[in-house]
This record gives C-alpha cells, structure tokens and sequence, in this order.
C-alpha cells in the first residue's frame, strides 16, 4: 500500500515540475483578483479558490492554465487545463458545447477571465493529474473547438438562409 501511496505522489511531483518547467516557460501570468468556481463532490458544493491563471501561448491559443487551491489536504493545489470556448458566453453556448462535456467528463463553466470587462468566457475544462494527461486533452479540446466552430457556422447559415 505505501508503493501505490509512493506512485501517486511521484506523479504529482511530475506534474508540478512539467508545469513548473516546461508550462510557464510559455505561458504568461495573468494579474488580479479572479473569483473562486465551485465543484460538486458527492452532493456537496466545493469553492475553489483561484492561486494563479496563465494564457498559454505558442500554439495554444485560447488555452488556459487554472491553479486552484484544494479544499482537501493533498495535493495542495489542482491544475485545471482550460480552453475558452466563446468570450461571450449565452444558454445557446452553453447547450451546443453540454453534451461533449459530459461525454468526456469535462467541467463546462462560465468564468470571467477578465474581470474588468463584464465579460463572461465560456470554459471547458479538465482537472490535470498527471502530465501524460496534458497532451492527450489539448488534442482532444483543439479538435473540439474546431467542431464547436463549425456547428456555430451551421446554425449562423441556417438563420441566414431563413
């Protein structure tokens, strides 16, 4: 039990250390307050308070990553991999982008990542526990925004063509 015990926490040292490393090198640190979001864990609402956010740059557009403090004892923070699907989020969204979501268990939330603007972003995003997770998902969610564009551009040319 202690080796199983050793294994999970080697990997979340991985994890750090790969966003610590390699992640930061090409993000950049997002400045300000941001409000906590919450998660359901077996029945109950859950707050979590947002430590840090930084946009991913390179060829990671419109990704984000979210650090949260954890309201367990370990680990003591959550790294969530974001990517923003519209940066002006209606129920119209939100229900064309629910049934990925809840296919691959992803968490669909709308969050202001600009506070300033009065904007509401619409999200999606996974929780990140190990770093062969990492590619996996932003293959995965880049694939998605291509298809989440393309239905938006379906229903644009049927209100158009009506």
């Amino acid at each position: 039990m202690e080796s199983r015990n050793f294994k999970i926490n080697s990997e979340e040292s991985n994890l750090e250390s790969f966003i610590k490393n390699e992640l930061r090198k090409h993000a950049k640190r997002l400045r300000g307050r941001y409000p906590a979001f919450s998660e359901i864990v077996n029945g109950t609402i859950k707050t979590l308070k947002i430590k840090k956010i930084y946009k991913l740059t390179k060829d990671l557009k419109d990704f984000f990553l979210i650090l949260t403090n954890n309201y367990s004892k370990k680990p003591k923070i959550k790294y969530f991999l974001g990517l923003s699907l519209a940066s002006q989020s209606s129920d119209l969204l939100v229900a064309i982008a629910k049934n990925f979501a809840v296919e691959n268990k992803l968490k669909l939330i709308q969050y202001s990542i600009y506070p300033k603007t009065l904007r509401v972003n619409l999200f999606i995003i996974k929780e990140l526990k190990s770093k062969n997770e990492y590619s996996q998902w932003t293959k995965i969610l880049k694939e998605y925004k291509k298809f989440f564009k393309k239905e938006l551009i379906k229903i644009k040319n049927l209100v158009e063509n009506k």
